[in-house]
């Protein structure tokens, strides 16, 4: 099983939130699973794929959860470098028509601006960056040995 989402809980809600996200998950998936890999941040393991994990807890949110992110690809790094390198790669098959990238560092001493900016020149040329109404947005999620990234399409704008 593989990671399928990083879940943020709100301040001192851990306990009751891993409660919360499995009672949601469990509907679907059986053998699902969740860890904590710093304080209030969760990857949820499960056989579902992102979208439906997602949506699991999209349709009846726990009230104990800050952020759920999707998580489309893995990079076995938290190296700013490899992050970057490895998500332009990927993201070329992705992002078309416009984005920004948005990176949160949990749990690790990162330069999340940095990550930003190299993987925004490194789309140059492939997609247009919009910070006001972009069609996605390349979310980076940063935690110890591991960076997750999510594309959200963005639904405000």
């Amino acid at each position: 099983m593989n990671p399928v989402l990083l879940v943020t809980a709100r301040k001192n809600k851990e306990n009751k939130c891993i409660i919360e996200i499995m009672n949601r998950i469990l509907i679907r998936d059986i053998n699902a699973k969740i860890e904590e890999v710093v304080k209030n941040v969760f990857l949820v393991y499960s056989s579902l794929s992102p979208m439906e994990a997602y949506g699991l807890l999209f349709s009846a949110r726990p009230s104990c959860i800050a952020k759920v992110y999707p998580i489309h690809f893995m990079i076995p790094s938290a190296q700013e470098e490899e992050i970057i390198r490895k998500t332009i790669e990927n993201a070329k098959k992705i992002v078309k028509t416009s984005f920004y990238v948005d990176c949160h560092k949990r749990g690790i001493e990162v330069n999340c601006r940095q990550i930003e900016i190299g993987i925004g020149l490194g789309l140059k040329g492939y997609a247009k960056v919009d910070f006001k109404k972009p069609d996605f947005v390349v979310v980076i999620n940063v935690i110890p040995n591991l960076a997750t990234v999510s594309y959200v399409k963005n639904t405000f704008g």
